[in-house]
């Protein structure tokens, strides 16, 4: 009868047989990490825009695999014009700007929305003789046209039931409003909470601010030009970046507070004052399909068309969104 090798002879040749061949593998063969993704955005700096800091500072992009680059700029009307000259790739824009665009640009998509904001606010030089919103008749007030500004400024004189006729209206760019209050070449400005904030610093208790939107929430969204849809994979890591970032923020507000301060050059005092104004998450819900049906035709009407406005739903593009997290997308149609 012929004897079985001893256990201890079989371990060592398998140990023999692994190495063998694990020098015949060279690490050359191993599969190399695919190389990130390139992306460019165009950011308006706002507290709403915070999920794109969040992840920045964080290292979400990289995490998930994209080289992305960032360009600030002072509104996101002036970002979704960054993405419609090929400057950048994805803008940050707020659900009215984007229904501006569409009227002359049918080509931008909705992505998502990453935030909402009440943050808008009139602000009024008392030694003008302003101290109630009635004493804006007969005054200039700047807005910049095409923004939510705009709108608001609409909606409030309807509420103070101050006819638009009454105002002289006078349109400047967002960055330059604090500059024309503080000259007099205008009487009040109706603007974004970082210029509101900026006045407030420089004018201290001679101006008088209210808040514009009466509580009424816009979105802040990601938008693109629609040929960009063709190649949708640095857009959902976009998504899962800012998922994270979404997580986070959730469960840190402290340090969510201190990375946007830091990361938008914002004072803290600006970050705690407006911080309970605005809220971060990525979605895409009903709600958005109401405000830009609602912003299309207010933006005809004011521009004399009687025509039937487009319908919105051609603008939107939740699919993505959908295949990353399809809970974060709510819209029915």
């Amino acid at each position: 009868m012929t004897n079985s090798p001893h256990p201890k002879k079989l371990l060592n040749i398998l140990l023999l047989l692994t190495i063998l061949v694990s020098w015949g593998c060279p690490a050359s063969e191993k599969t190399p990490p695919d190389p990130p993704l390139k992306l460019s955005l165009a950011v308006q700096p706002t507290l709403f825009s915070g999920l794109i800091a969040i992840a920045d500072e964080k290292g979400y992009f990289k995490e998930e695999g994209l080289d992305l680059s960032i360009a600030l700029y002072p509104s996101g009307r002036a970002s979704l014009e960054a993405v419609a000259l090929g400057k950048a790739q994805v803008a940050t824009v707020s659900d009215f700007a984007f229904a501006a665009k569409t009227l002359e640009d049918p080509s931008v998509r909705v992505l998502a929305s990453i935030g909402t904001t009440v943050g808008d606010r009139i602000v009024a030089r008392r030694d003008k003789n302003i101290h109630h919103p009635d004493d804006l008749r007969g005054k200039k007030v700047g807005f910049a046209a095409g923004t939510t500004n705009d709108y608001f400024l609409y909606t409030f004189l309807l509420t103070q039931k101050i006819p638009q006729e009454d105002i002289t209206f006078v349109d400047i760019p967002a960055e330059q409003h604090v500059e024309a209050l503080i000259k007099g070449d205008v009487d009040a400005i109706s603007t974004f909470e970082t210029y509101a904030f900026e006045a407030e610093k420089h004018f201290g208790d001679t101006i008088v601010l209210w808040d514009s939107q009466n509580n009424l929430a816009y979105h802040w969204f990601l938008a693109v030009k629609a040929h960009l849809l063709q190649s949708p994979e640095p857009l959902k890591r976009l998504f899962r970046a800012l998922i994270k970032a979404e997580d986070f923020a959730r469960g840190n507000q402290e340090e969510t507070k201190r990375i946007v301060s830091q990361k938008w050059n914002f004072e803290p005092s600006f970050v705690q004052q407006f911080w309970w104004r605005t809220r971060m998450s990525v979605s895409f819900g009903q709600s958005i399909v109401t405000s830009l049906q609602n912003y299309t035709r207010w933006q005809m009407k004011k521009a004399g068309e009687s025509a039937e406005p487009p319908d919105v739903i051609n603008f939107l593009h939740p699919g993505l969104l959908k295949e990353v997290d399809p809970s974060l997308v709510t819209i029915y149609g």
